[in-house]
């Protein structure tokens, strides 16, 4: 459903005869109007009523976090020194924030698509402008163009420093934010005015009365609204039918959970098998097959009594033959054949056929450079199996290039290390912000929608930046095993990553002030004696030094510290990350104490689960040249992921690594399963529901999820005994699952 929302009929009235909106006849207290996926409500002038109408309407509609909301209506553009020109007037701007005047507090839609309309900021007050209220801000700069698009060194063109004014958008945003979510709001604004002066009904420049001049500028660009409301009429109709088709998942799972006399635990253990096996194309009908053709019918115990002689009905009651049909077949009459039959279920799945789902990427890549032009990585979208859908309404508005919004903490704006940044991205909007949270942690964020278009954050860490080494994580020894956050998510999309339940956005933070984290390391240092430190623990910053050069400066502050270790671990690869390496201004010394930890998977498991990664003979060949240059190298088989043909790719994956990478000179290597959190794992399934890897039917151990223990042992074992052939024991560090329960998040 698309919920509109307006202050006023007048805003809207030509609207709603050419969307052919009936007026709905109810006792509900706001005027309300309906259509094709459309309910528009009135609600009235200021910040309470438009709060008030919009928390009534949607509780009253059941509104979910799919459902779509629109903000329409007029504001005034804020008048300064420099009156606008006259063109202004009419103009329809898509609200990118909005900032409540009386409280200060800010609030931002998220802006993934391309829009016919230029971009604004929006205040939010309690009366009616009055001219000259703001004081000296300018509107908009002089010369303004058409074009969207600004250069941070050329200053603001077009009319993306455009400030609005309004009484009811800040108030709409926070109401609705308790149902929906922040990718699916909406705020179109035209401008009609520049304020009013005391006393005024009028301007003076115009012949009209206020509402005629006021329909007038409204219907200047109606073809504009009207077709972007159709978008999004599309886009709910496309909603719709997923959920009409998770209807049709759910009554499939409840009919097979009654079959099956699942507990509410064995319920959940179906949904997630079955969810499973339909991304890897088994239908739900060759699930019932193999159950009919596994186990007999429900009533086969009342069968086998009948058949039984007398003599042996007390045997049969005792449970020795009443679950057992005339075919010899475990009949499903209770919850303990229904857990044997679940069992069977998982093991035929796991093995019936390799895995078809794959991470598809987008075509709508950032290609990251280095300071000689060669792309060292690509930024996907985060897919996660699922296809970027088709049809009329993403054809009509396409997503944004990631990275066309930064949003710059306001501490920052002025910041070498900040315009550093934002001179490689001369077409983005930058919009300042006063904490990266404002942005980050907003309530009910969509990874998935917001992995299409992802956003760039610059901001600085306060508090604690460093953090022991988590008990469920290898520390290789280290006595002062610590890791320190750089950036919140990663430039890389690895489909099974705990990232993706841990933070609730997919937009990129980059914290900045690196002298803060240098001064906390020689703290550390100071008290312990020495620091062992992974600076690339959750994310990968070698993917990221095109942008900033956090591995340069990391390097710079090693040769001052001959107690720190550092260790960068990767995905990534190629000439550019080697050519990148050999300019690290590190000496021969220093460079023994930088390890380099490449994360190795086969090919199939790259080309699946971890996209925009590099190939693994990228890796490779930046293993080659990282050894060569002096450099201690980590080789990291972990996570091992599941795959029906697992053992054929590992395989194949340790005798191309045996081949190419001299062995005796990797400083060690690492090998452990897939393992996650539950409470992860919960919020991946929810942020990605069709990813095969969210949807695994893992075994969970003291609040932690990983493969059967049989598989995961099997898994383990053959890649140790393997590595056992070319290293000594010493060099391989496998996860002990006796600790921590047998699991770890990385």
């Amino acid at each position: 459903m698309v919920y509109i929302f307006a202050a006023h009929k007048g805003e809207v009235e030509h609207l709603i005869k050419k969307l052919s909106l009936g007026k709905r006849k109810t006792s509900f207290p706001f005027l309300q109007y309906e259509g094709e996926e459309i309910l528009l409500t009135i609600t009235g002038q200021g910040q309470i009523n438009a709060s008030a109408s919009v928390a009534s309407t949607l509780q009253e509609e059941k509104a979910k976090k799919e459902d779509l909301l629109l903000s329409l209506g007029s504001a005034a553009a804020i008048l300064g020194r420099k009156r606008p020109s006259e063109d202004l007037l009419g103009r329809w701007f898509w609200i990118q924030s909005l900032e409540q005047e009386s409280t200060g507090r800010c609030f931002y839609p998220d802006l993934l698509y391309k829009l016919d309309f230029p971009e604004a900021g929006l205040k939010t007050g309690d009366k009616i402008l009055e001219l000259g209220s703001m004081g000296s801000r300018d509107t908009v700069s002089e010369g303004h163009s058409d074009s969207e698009e600004h250069t941070v060194s050329e200053g603001v063109a077009g009319f993306n420093n455009t400030l609005l004014y309004d009484m009811e958008s800040a108030a709409v945003f926070q109401a609705a934010n308790f149902y929906l979510a922040p990718e699916d709001f909406f705020f179109l604004r035209c401008v009609t005015d520049f304020g009013v002066s005391p006393g005024e009904e009028k301007l003076p420049f115009s012949p009209l009365s206020r509402q005629e001049r006021m329909q007038a500028l409204l219907q200047k660009e109606e073809d504009k609204v009207l077709r972007f409301i159709g978008f999004l009429q599309e886009k709910s109709k496309e909603r719709r039918k997923e959920e009409e088709g998770e209807l049709a998942f759910r009554q499939q799972l409840q009919s097979l959970s009654e079959i099956l006399h699942c507990s509410f635990v064995m319920e959940k253990q179906l949904e997630r098998l079955l969810r499973y096996a339909f991304l890897q194309g088994i239908s739900p009908e060759e699930v019932r097959e193999y159950l009919e053709q596994n186990f007999g019918r429900q009533n086969a115990g009342k069968d086998a009594l009948q058949d039984s002689e007398n003599g042996a009905k007390e045997e049969v009651l005792k449970g020795v033959g009443k679950d057992i049909d005339k075919q010899g077949r475990l009949a499903l009459i209770d919850k303990r054949a229904g857990k044997k039959a679940l069992s069977s279920l998982k093991e035929w799945i796991l093995s019936e056929r390799i895995l078809q789902v794959k991470c598809n990427g987008s075509g709508n890549l950032l290609q990251i450079h280095d300071n000689d032009s060669e792309v060292i990585s690509p930024i996907p979208c985060e897919r996660s199996g699922s296809t970027l859908p088709e049809g009329k309404c993403e054809k009509s508005y396409p997503y944004q290039e990631h990275f066309r919004h930064i949003y710059v903490e306001e501490a920052l704006l002025q910041s070498p290390e900040a315009e550093r940044i934002l001179q490689k991205f001369p077409k983005a909007k930058v919009i300042p912000i006063k904490h990266y949270k404002d942005v980050f942690n907003r309530k009910k964020q969509g990874r998935l929608a917001q992995s299409y278009s992802r956003k760039l954050i610059l901001a600085k860490k306060e508090g604690q930046r460093l953090y022991d080494g988590a008990v469920v994580c290898q520390d290789f020894s280290e006595s002062h095993f610590c890791y320190t956050s750089l950036l919140m998510n990663c430039p890389f999309h690895c489909a099974y990553c705990y990232l993706q339940g841990m933070y609730p956005s997919s937009n990129l933070v980059m914290f900045l002030n690196l002298e803060d984290y240098f001064a906390d390391c020689r703290k550390w240092i100071a008290e312990k004696g020495s620091l062992y430190l992974c600076i690339s623990y959750d994310t990968d910053l070698l993917a990221m030094e095109g942008i900033y050069p956090y591995v340069e400066e990391f390097a710079r502050f090693l040769n001052q510290e001959n107690a720190l270790r550092i260790e960068v671990r990767t995905k990534a690869g190629g000439e550019g990350l080697w050519r990148k390496m050999q300019r690290l201004p590190l000496s021969s010394e220093g460079r023994k104490r930088m390890i380099f930890a490449f994360t190795l998977s086969p090919e199939e498991i790259i080309e699946e689960a971890e996209e925009g990664t590099a190939r693994l003979s990228s890796r490779i060949f930046a293993i080659q040249k990282a050894l060569e240059e002096g450099y201690l190298v980590r080789l990291c088989f972990d996570p091992m992921i599941y795959h029906p043909r697992w053992k054929e790719l590992y395989g194949a994956l340790l005798q191309e690594v045996f081949e190419k990478i001299p062995m005796e000179q990797i400083h060690d290597c690492s090998l452990g399963s897939f393992r996650i959190s539950e409470s992860y794992l919960k919020a991946m399934g929810k942020a990605l529901p069709h990813s095969p890897h969210t949807q695994f039917p893992y075994e969970n151990t003291g609040g932690y999820y990983h493969y059967p223990k049989e598989l995961m042992e099997e898994m383990e074992g053959f890649l140790y005994s393997r590595l056992l052939e070319r290293l000594p024991k010493e060099k391989i560090f496998r996860w002990d699952n006796r600790e921590a329960d047998g699991v770890n998040e990385k």
